[in-house]
């Protein structure tokens, strides 16, 4: 009776196995999952990925126009000594700096939302208009409306809407053709691809 509490002891279990006696694959439950991502872990990642892209570029973007700014509201009364010229830098650089902070969290925030918004719509329809079927064409369907959101939002005349809508769309379907891609690659099921008879023999997928 010692000897087999001893023998639990020295084994650890996950799952109901022996970690010594485990199986040596696990089915991929994420087999079919956009980007190989579930939905919040895909959300937050690309939320995150977009906000940072989004704030380096808002950083560059304001000290660039700044600097501009700066030389051409001062550009009447340059200075006309070294220690002039000192303090004129030195606010120079405090002003492209506070500029390019204060665009940077600005245009952060406002990729990561529209990012965060836009695959969220996209998981919305996945999920509750084509119950758990995933494809181009929810992504079509996903980029087309945020484009249309986003043309209502900033106001924009029928034309200006009619062509955000158009190349909306497009992107949508490129994007969406190539998840759709990246998901068969790896063995996942891709509907109108396996009625068309093209397939990938599945094997047991391993998690990393």
């Amino acid at each position: 009776m010692i000897s087999s509490a001893n023998d639990l002891n020295n084994h650890n279990y996950n799952g109901g196995f022996k970690v010594d006696e485990a199986p040596i694959g696990e089915v991929d439950f994420r087999i079919n999952e956009r980007f190989h991502l579930y939905p919040f872990e895909r959300l937050q990642a690309l939320s995150i990925t977009s906000g940072v892209i989004g704030g380096f570029s808002g950083v560059y973007d304001g000290i660039k126009s700044s600097s501009l700014k700066y030389l051409t509201e001062n550009g009447h009364r340059l200075p006309k000594t070294v220690g002039g010229w000192y303090f004129y830098h030195k606010k120079k650089n405090y002003v492209m700096i506070l500029a390019g902070a204060r665009n940077g969290v600005h245009q952060g925030l406002k990729y990561s939302v529209a990012v965060g918004g836009f695959f969220g719509l996209e998981w919305l329809i996945d999920t509750y208009v084509r119950g758990n079927t995933i494809d181009f064409l929810n992504t079509t369907a996903a980029a087309t409306l945020f484009s249309g959101f986003y043309s209502a939002y900033n106001r924009l005349s029928r034309v200006q809407s009619i062509g955000y809508i158009k190349k909306g769309g497009a992107l949508g379907l490129s994007l969406g053709i190539t998840q759709d891609l990246l998901i068969f690659s790896r063995g996942g099921k891709v509907w109108y691809l396996e009625k068309l008879g093209i397939r990938i023999p599945r094997e047991e997928q391993v998690l990393q």
